[in-house]
């Protein structure tokens, strides 16, 4: 049974900097936030490893929708 302060995924992606900039921004917003996979930079860069954020499970709700709506504000990609 998950318990609300398990570390649960959030997002994922192959960016760092994404993955650092989100982080700070959760952590703006009061949200706990953790890093997994960063040390695998070199897989990450060919895309063989995704870089996961972490927050508590009680707080996994609000990030999610953070998040949105931070994607929802950038551009697309050419």
């Amino acid at each position: 049974m998950l318990q609300s302060d398990d570390l649960v995924e959030v997002f994922s992606t192959s960016d760092a900097t994404e993955a650092e900039l989100l982080r700070g921004a959760l952590h703006g917003e009061g949200i706990k936030c953790e890093v997994d996979g960063e040390s695998q930079a070199g897989l990450v860069g060919l895309g063989m490893m995704k870089i996961k954020l972490l927050v508590r499970a009680i707080d996994h709700d609000r990030a999610r929708s953070y998040i949105e709506k931070h994607q929802a504000r950038q551009p697309p990609q050419p």
